[in-house]
């Protein structure tokens, strides 16, 4: 067809160039690589057809050929090696020009089989099969199929494993490859192998060697089976002696032991015997000289004894004795009572009046001053460490601690309305509780001289009475967790109501615990009757706290259609000072206590907001800080008295100012640690502070001072009373303050901090 289009092409007249001259039709060019692209295929498909298709014929011809996994792909043009190598997939390649050839790079494993030798002897073995496992690097398959061919295990396996068989057999006897180094040959002929493939063709890894038992001549094989069969003959009789001797000798060695055993012990048993009896003879004796000369002293020293009592007696009979023996043993008397029925003898001047008179005129006249110095001596030279043992001092002690405890929540009630930080002031109050831990130690807690029974504050701390210390540290824990809980429940529930929910739970848990820890020194049925109460004041207080708010809610709704006003309260920040707000008496327009508008002035100062807060939440804190309250007193009442027994035998129960001390150490600790998290983490969406801020923060940190001290010198008087009354009746009695006492000395305290602002300034 191209000829023709050719040779019509020269018959035709010339034509005159277009301008600009036009380039020759791309279809021509089209056209011939369509028609040779045919041809070949044409050509392809006969030579499939008339031909036989092998693997390497099919490698020739394929256009698309894939190279299988394991194997990467070779390829030849012209017959000359081509140094491009290809990955497992699928790959395109021209045909009849292009030869394709996949070689393995993985383990395979190269079977050389029926390999005869000759030994040094001149018998003839043949190996069955030898295994050869082998790898060809993949960066060294280019040069070894350069060098090699692709059949390189032709020459480094096959030919080469004949070979160094052959070597070996013929320098070793029949014996040797057969038996004696048969179990060498494989690590042998690996190392023969690569190492001619590390000099030679460094692709080629020989991996393992494992050559089969080789075949030898009948004849020979049964001779070599009979040798080893009398051979294991020889060797079982060999060991059946020697276990036989061993046995025997196993028998003679157990049964010299034996004798020796039953001989050794019969000695040491006779010498015991011995010795023993001749110890209890030596014993009986010094026991009878020991008798003899004891009762022989008691009789010389008593006899001695009344010697000189009888001489001294006889000295002292004069008036003169007689009546200060008299004035000694008034002055012993170290007891007071009270009442009217008292008779009148104690120390009494209406007894001693003319006695003294008497005594004075008779030329005695320091008779009356050695009275009065005996009575300081009494005070002062039986001094020891104080610990209240009368019913008395412990009602004492309660009612001045009930008084303090009474007092320092209204103090810090009357701080976080004035709108000072609730951290600051726990802060505060928590350095001088500590503080006054501290002093009740080393005043009460070190007087007198201390005793292994009764030991003083600073000895008590290097002892072995840890079970104490900790049952000390978690009242302390519970103590601190309760009171920072309260702190934020005023805000919420108000300071009548949250003191007596928390006081009537601490009385309902707490005397309970106290009550079985005590050994039931209370009376039962005068104990439990109030604790029914208290459970009743419980339900009470929290109806009243819901009717306050209830009550609160209502005012402020009205209040909020009246005028306009809206349930978003603006917060005023900074210290204004101690002002009656209670009252309302602190700003120009005085609020009516318990109006909408005294509420709304109170959110404004204070600095807890509760506007718009559940009523829920206040309970909720209320009762966790109760169940706080009734956990610490039975938490001390175990680590003073023991009852679980959990000292070492000789080590004496905690002093009450020892386990005090350590009571506050951890309740400081705790309210330090969770202090300055709330300064940074503030909870009620308390504004954010910093302990930079707390050390600048002076307004009220007076009164929080006093607040921990009035704490700590409550806390310390409840203990030393409920030592001696049992702490279940401490529990119970210290209700009457907080029920009593909490509205009436929130406002005593509110007057005495304005009174005190006004002598200040």
């Amino acid at each position: 067809m191209d000829q023709q289009q050719n040779r019509a092409a020269a018959t035709r007249p010339p034509q005159p160039l277009p301008t600009p001259p036009a380039r020759p039709p791309p279809a021509q060019t089209s056209d011939f690589l369509v028609g040779f692209l045919v041809v070949v295929g044409f050509i392809v498909i006969a030579s499939s057809a008339l031909f036989p298709t092998g693997p390497s014929y099919k490698y020739t011809l394929s256009i698309l050929h894939q190279v299988p996994e394991g194997h990467v792909g070779v390829y030849w043009k012209g017959g000359a090696l081509m140094k491009e190598i290809t990955e497992p997939g699928f790959h395109l390649k021209l045909p009849l020009i292009t030869h394709y050839e996949p070689v393995q790079v993985t383990l395979q494993t190269d079977q050389v089989r029926d390999i005869p030798c000759g030994t040094k002897g001149g018998v003839m073995i043949n190996f069955g099969k030898i295994e050869v496992v082998n790898r060809l690097r993949k960066e060294y398959v280019y040069e070894t199929l350069l060098n090699y061919g692709v059949h390189y295990d032709n020459t480094w396996i096959y030919d080469k494993i004949h070979h160094e068989i052959n070597q070996f057999c013929s320098s070793h006897t029949l014996q040797q490859v057969y038996i004696d180094v048969f179990d060498q040959i494989d690590e042998k002929m690996k190392d023969a192998l690569q190492g001619d493939c590390t000099r030679y063709a460094p692709g080629i890894e020989i991996l393992s060697v494992r050559v089969t038992k080789p075949i030898i001549p009948e004849s020979i094989r049964r001779n070599y089976e009979q040798m080893e069969e009398e051979r294991t003959k020889v060797l079982i009789s060999i060991e059946r002696q020697k276990v036989v001797e061993k046995e025997a000798e196993t028998k003679k060695k157990m049964a010299v032991s034996e004798a020796e055993k039953f001989a050794t012990v019969s000695k040491i048993q006779m010498e015991q015997k011995l010795m023993e009896k001749d110890s209890a003879r030596r014993q009986q004796e010094i026991e009878n000289r020991m008798y003899t000369d004891r009762q022989k002293s008691l009789a010389d020293a008593e006899f001695y004894r009344e010697l000189k009592e009888a001489e001294a007696n006889k000295l002292k009979l004069t008036p003169q004795y007689l009546e200060l023996s008299f004035i000694n043993a008034i002055t012993q008397n170290t007891k007071i009572f009270f009442g009217d029925k008292v008779p009148n003898m104690i120390l009494d001047q209406r007894l001693l009046g003319n006695f003294m008179q008497n005594v004075s005129r008779q030329g005695f006249p320091g008779i009356a001053s050695l009275i009065s110095l005996s009575t300081d001596w009494i005070v002062c030279g039986g001094l020891k460490m104080y610990l209240v043992e009368s019913k008395g001092g412990a009602i004492a002690c309660m009612l001045l601690a009930l008084l303090f405890l009474g007092t320092w929540p209204a103090v810090l009630t009357l701080l976080e309305r004035q709108g000072r930080l609730p951290q600051h002031t726990y802060l505060d109050y928590t350095l001088t509780n500590l503080l006054a831990a501290v002093i009740i130690a080393f005043t009460f807690g070190e007087i007198g001289k201390s005793t292994p029974e009764q030991p003083n504050f600073i000895a008590q701390l290097s002892q072995d009475n840890w079970p104490s210390v900790m049952f000390a540290m978690a009242g302390g824990v519970v103590l601190s967790l309760g009171n920072l809980s309260t702190q934020y429940a005023w805000a919420f529930v108000g300071l009548s109501v949250t003191e007596v929910i928390t006081a009537s739970i601490t009385v309902v848990i707490g005397t309970t615990l106290n009550y079985f820890l005590d050994d039931k020194i209370n009376r039962a049925e005068i104990l439990f009757p109030g604790v029914g109460c208290f459970l009743i004041a419980v339900c009470l207080g929290s109806a009243v706290h819901s009717s306050n708010a209830a009550d609160n809610k209502a005012k402020l709704e009205k209040l909020r259609k009246e005028a306009g006003f809206s349930s978003t309260v603006k917060e005023t920040t900074g210290y204004e000072g101690l002002k009656d707000l209670e009252n309302a008496n602190g700003s120009t327009e005085k609020a009516k206590a318990g109006t909408a508008d005294f509420l709304v002035e109170l959110e404004n100062r204070r600095a807890i907001k509760v506007f718009g807060k559940s009523t829920f939440i206040g309970l909720a804190i209320t009762f966790f800080a109760g169940i706080c309250f009734s956990l610490f007193s039975p938490a001390f009442n175990l680590a003073t008295n023991d009852q679980w027994h959990t000292l070492k035998e000789g080590v004496p129960k905690l002093s009450v100012y020892t386990a005090f001390f350590y009571f506050s150490v951890s309740c400081f600790i705790l309210a330090l640690i969770l202090n300055i998290i709330f300064l940074y983490r503030p909870v009620l969406d308390l504004p954010r502070s910093s302990f930079k801020a707390y050390l600048n923060d002076w307004n009220g940190r007076g009164w929080a001072f006093l607040a921990g001290f009035l704490c700590g010198f409550g806390n310390g008087l409840q203990f030393m009373g409920g030592q001696a009354a049992g702490y279940a009746a401490a529990d119970a009695v210290q209700f009457s303050w907080h029920h009593q006492g909490t509205e009436n000395d929130f406002a005593a305290v509110k007057f005495i901090v304005w009174r005190f602002e006004q002598l200040m300034a």
